[in-house]
């Protein structure tokens, strides 16, 4: 699951599942869309937060797409 498909079923907004994770909701908001994959350390506390319910396979798939869809110009 993805992490807006996990805050939205959780009805949280950025800001609150930031909190949770220990992160600013700028941080998270990146997270979100893919523009940056979170530190290890980080996206263990996702893992943790969301119960497994948003992995760390899960956030990389967010990065890959994001960057196939910008034609390939961030690296994956």
């Amino acid at each position: 699951m993805d992490l807006i498909t996990y805050r939205r079923t959780h009805k949280l907004t950025q800001e609150a599942l930031a909190d949770r994770i220990g992160v600013s909701q700028p941080a998270y908001a990146r997270y979100e869309a893919g523009q940056r994959v979170p530190r290890p350390a980080i996206m263990a506390r996702i893992v943790q937060v969301t119960g497994g319910a948003v992995t760390e396979a899960d956030m990389y798939r967010a990065h890959v797409a994001r960057a196939a869809a910008a034609g390939g110009k961030e690296a994956a």
